[in-house]
C-alpha cells in the first residue's frame, strides 16, 4: 500500500513537471473516499504546454478537485466512546499520474483534508497528523463531548492513554491502528471518565509522547450551554462549548409599496399602505464564560470556519472583530460572538 501525503485542501496544493519547449504535460487525477478503493479510469486529466525554452516547468494547483471529493457541508455528529473511523466524506484520497511527453515520470498519493494553513506558515503546511490544536477544553459534564481526528498512517504505531482528572479513577490505554480507516477519531473524555471531571490525552506515536490535551468538565448550574461544532484549520469537525449568558434576536424586513384604491368610494378597513414578502433572520450572542490563554487559536480557527453549528444547526459567524486576549494582559478571559442562523425564518426555499 503506498503511503499517502496529507493535504491541505482549502491551501494551494501544487504539482509542478519540467519538460522541454513544446512538450505536453498532462496529469490523470484519480478521487475516491473511504471505503472504496481507487477507480479504474481517472476522474479530471489537467494539460498544458511546456511554453518556451525560458519557461521550462509548468505548475498545477490540485485543490478545487479535492475539495470536490470532500464533504463540506453534513454536520457529522461527534458522539463516539471509543475510536471510530471518521465519516467517509469528510476527507478524500487522490493519485496524480504525471505525464510528460506521454511518458509517466510521477505518481504522487494523497490523502486530502479541508484545512488550511496560515501565510507564515509557508506553502500548504502540515502541523501535525493529529487534527486538534494542543491545549486545554471545557466540556459539559456528563455529556457528548467531542472527537479528537487522527490520521493514523500505517508506518506508526498509535495509542492513546486517557488520565482521569479525578487522581482515582483509572487510566484507560488503547491502541486504535486496528480502525479500519485512516483517519480516526476518538472521544475527548472516555467513557470511564465521563461524570468524573474528564480526562487528559496522551497520544502516543512509536511509543513516544506525540501530543497532549485536556479536557475538563464544567457543571454550569445557571446558564443553558450552548454546544458549538465547527470545522477547524486541519478540515475536521471541533467541538467547544458556550456556557454563559446567550441572547437570541431576530431583525425582520419587507417590502412596502402603496396601493390603489379598489374604487373612489374606498374601503377604509383596507391596506393603502401594504408590506410584502417579510421574513427575517434569528442572531444569537453568546458567551464562553472564562477560559485559558489557549482559547485564542481556537477562537481564530472558529472565525476561519465555513461550517459551523450551534447545537446542530447551521449558523454563519456574524462577529467581524476580535480581541484575542493574552493572560498578561486579560486576567479573566471571555470570547463573545454573534452569530446568525442559516436560514429564514419563514421557509420559502426554492
Amino acid at each position: 500500500m503506498p503511503t499517502y501525503k496529507q493535504v491541505n485542501a482549502r491551501s494551494p496544493y501544487i504539482v509542478s513537471a519540467t519538460g522541454t519547449a513544446g512538450q505536453s504535460v498532462e496529469i490523470e487525477l484519480f478521487l475516491w473516499n473511504y471505503p472504496d478503493s481507487e477507480p479504474a479510469t481517472y476522474q479530471k486529466v489537467l494539460s498544458k504546454p511546456i511554453p518556451s525554452t525560458n519557461i521550462t516547468t509548468v505548475h498545477f494547483d490540485l485543490s478545487p478537485y479535492l475539495r470536490e471529493y470532500i464533504d463540506t457541508v453534513n454536520f457529522v455528529p461527534n458522539a463516539s466512546t471509543s475510536p471510530i473511523d471518521a465519516d467517509d466524506g469528510s476527507y478524500c484520497y487522490a493519485r496524480a499520474k504525471v505525464y510528460v511527453n506521454g511518458f509517466v515520470t510521477d505518481n504522487e498519493y494523497l490523502l486530502a483534508l479541508d484545512g488550511y494553513g496560515y501565510f507564515d506558515e509557508g506553502y500548504n503546511p502540515i502541523d501535525s497528523p493529529v487534527l486538534l490544536t494542543e491545549g486545554e477544553y471545557y466540556v459539559k459534564q456528563g455529556g457528548d463531548t467531542g472527537s479528537i481526528y487522527v490520521y493514523n498512517d500505517d508506518n506508526h504505531t498509535w495509542e492513546a492513554k486517557y488520565v482521569s482528572l479525578d487522581g482515582t479513577t483509572a487510566s484507560v490505554n488503547g491502541l486504535f491502528n486496528g480502525v479500519s480507516a485512516q483517519v480516526t477519531r476518538l472521544p475527548y473524555i472516555t467513557a470511564s471518565h465521563v461524570g468524573t471531571g474528564g480526562s487528559e490525552v496522551i497520544i502516543f506515536k512509536d511509543t513516544v509522547e506525540f501530543a497532549s490535551f485536556t479536557f475538563r468538565e464544567i457543571c454550569e448550574p445557571k446558564y443553558t450551554p450552548v454546544t458549538c461544532d465547527f470545522k477547524n484549520k486541519f478540515g475536521v469537525w471541533q467541538r467547544i462549548v458556550f456556557f454563559k449568558v446567550s441572547k437570541s434576536t431576530m431583525q425582520m424586513s419587507n417590502n412596502e409599496y402603496h396601493l390603489m384604491p379598489t374604487s373612489i368610494d374606498y374601503d377604509t378597513t383596507q391596506n393603502v399602505q401594504q408590506s410584502f414578502n417579510s421574513n427575517g433572520i434569528e442572531s444569537i450572542k453568546v458567551n464562553t464564560g472564562w477560559v485559558p490563554e489557549s482559547y485564542s487559536e481556537v477562537i481564530k480557527q472558529l472565525t476561519f470556519s465555513e461550517s459551523i453549528r450551534l447545537d446542530g444547526k447551521p449558523v454563519n459567524i456574524n462577529t467581524k472583530s476580535i480581541d484575542l486576549f493574552k493572560a498578561i494582559n486579560e486576567r479573566n478571559i471571555n470570547y463573545t460572538i454573534d452569530f446568525n442562523y442559516a436560514n429564514h425564518m419563514i421557509n420559502y426555499v426554492q
